[in-house]
């Protein structure tokens, strides 16, 4: 498993693009992306959520990370919205 969605230079890219609107053929490449893989990322945020449910469920969880409280109802509510646009 990838321990990251965006490299460093996609983060700064974004970041620059939120506090500015600094914008190239580069940070459009990476909205190309996130349009495409949003469903996909979104459907694994979910599989890893059960995954870690079980682990805690069979005491296995002590010494792992966790989901910040409420990133499930954030995903829950991103998957909405994007489906709302697409469909």
């Amino acid at each position: 498993m990838r321990s990251y969605v965006f490299t460093e230079s996609e983060r700064r890219r974004l970041e620059a693009w939120i506090l500015d609107g600094v914008e190239d053929d580069t940070t459009r490449m990476i909205f190309v992306s996130m349009r495409r893989d949003f469903q996909g990322l979104l459907a694994d945020m979910e599989l890893m959520g059960r995954a870690m449910r079980k682990l805690r469920a069979e005491g296995r969880w002590v010494g792992r990370s966790f989901m910040p409280r409420g990133l499930r109802a954030k995903l829950r509510e991103a998957r909405s919205a994007a489906s709302k646009r697409v469909g």
